[in-house]
């Protein structure tokens, strides 16, 4: 088995701006692989240099000898260097475009494999959906982080496949298959995040009483893409009256878009009367390694679709913090409501009722106001999460026990020598599926494009020119070898090299038909093999072009 990533180097790489979320699971993922992964060696199929550069710098820092096992593969030439990968991976859902590219494989082909972070959007709806459309098949593989989003995966292609089979008939689904694969973690790295001695230090700088109870928050601070603060504000203030206990709800984070501060703020202020509510950002230099330690519950009540599996409970889960979390996509596949912590109650409207949420996409093309609109709906229940609260608040006993089995379950499920073993043994898998595989028809017989997108030039537009050569028309050398000499000493007369026969075997051509006086194409063609006629019609009419040959057309009989 051969597995092949097709790599670009993220945009944070690129510049010193923003880090997304994205390249941070796309560059955790990579270095895990090289860490954990079995394989001898690391075929990569970069964008360009720059990616390829990234990729073994990544490498090496995970100790591996580049020079011997990392290899780039030239995305140039596919027919030829791809023909030994057995699995193509791409880390991210754009798997369209290595299936189509497929087709220029001798026999079966590789099989690909992608992976969905997140499925709300625009454009990770049409690069998901377009998979109906690709010459796909069931060695082809998409892989979810968690069973919510594999459900909303194939959700859209039902969504996407009524359209087709109304549209044109039949019964067509989409073949691709949907296996999920967890998010990882380093899980000995945040356990030791969680020192008794970084969490004397940690409280000490916030000056958290000895008897506080400390609830934490890690994440993006934003009401319309990430969780709408609410739930949280009132379920904690509810459950600090009812203990009697001084409890401290720390968002730890950063507000996204920057006006978004104020409003949590202001609504802090009106809701903490018991609880004392504070914001610390994350790049306080304070706290390099954020506030695992000083913490002594979790909470995180997402309800919001862009969430797609959630890292930050785990990675809570792996510095033994019990979790007061939302039972919202791919959350309730880390924590188990009553082992790990608590699972919330979330509720939406009817599912036929957010027509016009698509609608308000759809005409405004404002990806945060549909966000919003769909999360301004979605209710948590706040009373079930602040006894969720004090529940822990109140028994220390309950919070060391579900901090322990945290901890296992961080250790023994998420971590990435898990997850690396399961993407290692899902490329083997999909490997012997392809080799296996029958040869399917995907495409039409002589079907005239690379893609629907990439057609045959000479086939669209046809009818413009006045006329075609053919087979039965004649060709006659008009120049000297000097004059040809000097035509093709201009780089302006040869500058797509690749489509034609080299200057070589360009001028053997030519004093072929030298030789000949007048050559009929079609007796030209039969001294060559039939996969090598197409360059032959393109020098044949790159000689007219340039006036090296004249044509002449047999009169009908």
């Amino acid at each position: 088995m051969s597995v092949c990533i097709q790599y670009s180097r993220p945009a944070s790489a690129q510049n010193e701006g923003e880090v997304f979320g994205f390249d941070v699971a796309v560059t955790n993922f990579l270095r895990a692989y090289f860490r954990h992964s079995a394989a001898p060696q690391f075929l990569c199929r970069p964008t360009d240099i720059p990616s390829f550069d990234h990729f073994k710098q990544m490498a090496e820092v995970e100790g591996i000898d580049v020079d011997k096992r990392c290899i780039g593969l030239d995305p140039r030439h596919p027919e030829k260097n791809l023909q030994s990968v057995s699995c193509l991976f791409r880390p991210d859902p754009l798997t369209i475009d290595l299936i189509w590219r497929r087709q220029q494989m001798l026999g079966r082909g590789y099989a690909t494999c992608g992976l969905v972070h997140t499925m709300s959007g625009e454009r990770i709806a049409q690069a998901v959906g377009d998979l109906c459309l690709a010459p796909s098949d069931g060695t082809d593989a998409l892989i979810c982080p968690s069973a919510a989003i594999r459900d909303a995966v194939r959700s859209l292609w039902e969504i996407n496949c009524d359209y087709l089979n109304h549209r044109f008939g039949g019964k067509f689904s989409c073949p691709v298959q949907t296996p999920v694969i967890p998010l990882g973690i380093d899980s000995e790295k945040f356990a030791r995040l969680a020192t008794p001695e970084n969490r004397a230090a940690q409280r000490q700088a916030l000056d958290v009483a000895e008897d506080e109870i400390v609830i934490l928050f890690v994440g993006r601070l934003s009401f319309a893409t990430k969780a709408h603060p609410l739930p949280m504000f009132m379920a904690a203030e509810r459950a600090a009256r009812q203990t009697g206990r001084k409890v401290r709800l720390i968002l730890f984070g950063y507000f996204k878009p920057k006006d978004m501060e104020p409003f949590f703020r202001n609504f802090a202020a009106d809701i903490g009367k018991t609880v004392k509510i504070e914001f610390v950002m994350n790049d306080d230099p304070r706290f390099p390694d954020g506030l695992w330690a000083a913490a002594d519950i979790f909470t995180s009540l997402s309800d919001n679709v862009q969430e797609s599996f959630g890292l930050t409970p785990i990675e809570a889960m792996a510095c033994g913090l019990p979790s007061v979390i939302t039972d919202w996509d791919g959350y309730r596949e880390g924590v188990r409501n009553g082992s790990e912590g608590f699972l919330v109650p979330v509720m939406t409207p009817p599912p036929a009722a957010g027509m016009d949420i698509a609608r308000l996409y759809y005409n405004e093309a404002n990806y945060g106001i549909a966000l919003a609109g769909t999360a301004q709906s979605t209710s948590v229940d706040i009373e079930w999460c602040a006894k969720s609260y004090a529940v822990l608040i109140s028994n220390d006993e309950l919070r060391r026990t579900f901090g322990a089995n945290g901890k296992v379950r961080a250790r023994d499920v998420f971590d990435w020598r898990h997850i690396i073993r399961a993407y290692d043994a899902l490329w083997k898998s999909l490997a012997e599926q392809r080799a296996a595989h029958p040869p399917a028809k995907t495409l039409p017989d002589h079907w005239q494009a690379m893609h629907p997108a990439f057609p045959n030039p000479w086939q669209m537009f046809k009818s413009f020119p006045t006329t075609h050569l053919a087979p039965t028309d004649i060709l006659r050398v008009e120049l000297d070898g000097e004059e040809i000499d000097m035509l093709l000493s201009h780089g302006i007369n040869y500058f797509v090299p690749g489509l034609l026969l080299s200057q070589e075997q360009l001028l053997e051509l030519i004093a072929v038909i030298r030789r000949a006086g007048a050559a009929r194409i079609q007796d030209i063609l039969a001294a060559f093999p039939a996969n090598g006629h197409d360059v032959l019609w393109r020098c044949f009419g790159w000689m007219l072009k340039h006036g090296i040959c004249s044509v002449e057309r047999p009169a009908a009989s």
